[in-house]
């Protein structure tokens, strides 16, 4: 290693510490994950939403969060809201915070959705010193490649983003069949919303999107963290209006409600039909109701979280991190 390099190196050590880590981390955790709730605060006692809200859309960020329509406030008590994410156990600590505001309230038989936008964050996995070294770094990244997300966050689009990522995020697979062909494709933007029903979020100006309202049926298989290099290949099947489903690098079986196409392997499958569908801006939002729900495998299943929390998961345990790293960039493989 050349004297340059080791001095980088020793630039980040001092700057980053064990902090500077992949953004997207994968890890495998049992489903549904338990390590992270989700408080919903503003309306009087904290109410536990873990497992009642959804991303909606990345610009504008967007959350999904369903609520008793019963015990709704006026929208000025709206945008008084917060979600905050903190440990489930332990000492319950509080990781981070997205400040709510801009409701629109969406009705859907006995659901009721409020579709939020972001007025603040607040990111409690690292300190501010590091935290605001990490948003420096990012932005000079950000200036000197060309984006080719197809999307334009804020700054603090972006920070809500990565606080809501602490909440582990299921990737699975998600296959759909229509009159001109099928498609499976990942996906890792979905959240139960309680009552039979799940949303997900998918960009609009990808293929995958639109077949999924042309068919309005899906099936999403959860899978083992292994299998996690194979899914990542398939993230060009957003940008296919089909695929010849032989040339996977799997072999499938068949959904048991719509017989759609699903990998072998699958840990988990819910079939969804999609009951509303809301172009929202990068993205296109759907509400699904979960026709059937079958699960082949307790093993932990593959999540992404922010690269933020990981480094809060294994503070001061620098041998682990390093470890993780490394079964994080092999789960990457070919990606």
């Amino acid at each position: 290693m050349s004297i340059v390099q080791r001095s980088r190196k020793a630039l980040q050590r001092i700057l980053f510490g064990d902090t500077l880590i992949p953004q997207e981390f994968f890890l495998g955790l049992p489903d549904p994950q338990a390590e992270v709730a989700v408080w919903l605060h503003g309306m009087g006692v904290p109410v536990d939403v873990t497992f009642r809200h959804s991303m909606a859309c990345a610009a504008p960020f967007t959350i999904c969060i369903a609520l008793d329509g019963e015990s709704l406030c006026d929208k000025e008590d709206l945008n008084r809201l917060s979600l905050v994410f903190c440990e489930r156990c332990g000492h319950k600590r509080p990781l981070g915070e997205i400040a709510l505001k801009s409701p629109a309230i969406l009705t859907m038989g006995k659901l009721t959705l409020a579709l939020f936008e972001a007025r603040g964050s607040i990111n409690w996995c690292l300190s501010n010193t590091r935290l605001w070294t990490h948003y420096l770094y990012h932005a000079y990244s950000a200036r000197r490649k060309v984006d080719t997300s197809e999307m334009k966050m804020s700054f603090l689009e972006k920070r809500a983003a990565m606080v809501m990522f602490i909440r582990p995020h299921p990737v699975s697979l998600v296959s759909s069949v229509g009159e001109a062909g099928g498609n499976i494709f990942p996906m890792n933007i979905m959240g139960d919303l309680g009552d039979g029903y799940i949303g997900f979020a998918l960009k609009d100006c990808r293929r995958a999107a639109h077949l999924v309202e042309q068919t309005g049926r899906v099936a999403v298989s959860g899978m083992p963290l292994s299998q996690a290099h194979l899914a990542y290949k398939l993230a060009v099947n957003h940008t296919k209006d089909s695929i010849e489903w032989e040339h996977l690098p799997f072999a499938t079986t068949t959904s048991s409600s719509f017989h759609i196409p699903v990998p072998v392997f699958a840990q988990r499958v819910r079939e969804l039909e999609v009951e509303s569908v809301h172009p929202i801006g990068s993205h296109t939002f759907f509400v699904a109701r979960i026709v059937r729900d079958e699960v082949f495998s307790r093993a932990p299943g593959l999540c992404v979280i922010h690269g933020f929390y990981q480094a809060w998961r294994l503070r001061g345990k620098s041998a682990e991190l390093n470890a993780s790293l490394a079964e994080d960039a092999v789960n990457k493989r070919g990606v």
